[in-house]
């Protein structure tokens, strides 16, 4: 097929992507609100709609492979079909994080826990900056913000282990166990949601360079 026809194949895809960024970005900004709020309606609302996350992902995935049959890329152009193949993969796993901590946000709101932790909220904020961050970077082949991502996951990682330190300090202490064990979780979901974001900043990187370097294996 002609270049044109390959370009226009390769503009769909990218449009996708950012189709599935947008769904991604407000199903982590819904989880966090609930989460905040104990509004379980909001959190039920969030892991229902997951599915139509998973639906275009497979949508990205079969369009990627259609145009590596058809099309046989090469170099630079290979480079970014392949790569979408796998940041697809990342950004539907971002969104099983969303709906996961939607999840625990039901049970956290129906406890009426009074568990809470300020390195969570800092943690979500650094999450969905990350989540946007990695979109706008692999969209817009932008390199020095997928550097810039994967240096911003080494604090969220330090702000995971603030909270693991801080359950067990609370547990010492007779605090709520199961809601300091359900925040612990929501925690270690953001924790992963900075990981597949530093796949994806991973993936950005190679299409420019060739070179992948740390893609976690999730």
């Amino acid at each position: 097929m002609p270049r044109k026809t390959f370009d226009s194949e390769l503009e769909e895809l990218h449009n996708e992507f950012i189709e599935m960024g947008t769904m991604i970005e407000k199903a982590i900004a819904e989880s966090i609100d609930a989460f905040r709020n104990g509004d379980a309606e909001r959190a039920r609302k969030v892991s229902k709609n997951d599915y139509s996350v998973n639906k275009l992902e497979q949508t990205i995935q079969s369009n990627a492979l259609t145009i590596l049959l058809r099309q046989q890329p090469v170099a630079g152009d290979l480079r970014k079909v392949s790569a979408a193949l796998k940041v697809a993969g990342d950004m539907e796993r971002i969104g099983d994080q969303g709906a996961d901590i939607a999840d625990l946000a039901v049970r956290l709101a129906e406890s009426k826990t009074a568990a809470r932790s300020v390195r969570i909220d800092a943690m979500a904020e650094r999450a969905a900056g990350m989540v946007r961050e990695c979109v706008k970077a692999f969209t817009e082949g932008d390199t020095e913000l997928a550097k810039h991502i994967i240096i911003e996951d080494d604090e969220l990682d330090d702000l995971f282990n603030d909270v693991k330190n801080e359950t067990a300090a609370a547990l010492r202490n007779d605090a709520d166990a199961d809601g300091m064990i359900d925040l612990l979780m929501i925690a270690k979901h953001f924790e992963k949601i900075g990981d597949h974001a530093v796949n994806i900043a991973e993936w950005t990187i190679f299409c420019d360079t060739g070179i992948l370097n740390d893609v976690r294996l999730l």
